[in-house]
């Protein structure tokens, strides 16, 4: 599923990415690593405000991710 995240930030996919996995100081303390859109597209511009989340893990790691991403959108 690919995300727009334009409303949480104006970061580009890329640092947009890095930030969700690694937060402000660098830690790695969200845990959640989207891909960057823009590796999807042929033209890398058509995917800078978007990112690829994959689902393939256990529901008590999904929920915890979601709570991390709840928490972002206050």
């Amino acid at each position: 599923m690919l995300a727009d995240f334009s409303a949480l930030s104006d970061l580009d996919d890329d640092a947009f990415a890095r930030w969700l996995a690694r937060g402000a100081d660098g830690r790695l303390e969200r845990g959640v690593a989207p891909v960057p859109g823009s590796s999807f597209f042929h033209d890398p511009a058509m995917g800078r405000n978007l990112v690829r989340f994959a689902f393939c893990k256990r529901v008590d790691t999904l929920i915890g991710a979601g709570n991390q991403l709840r928490r972002l959108a206050r």
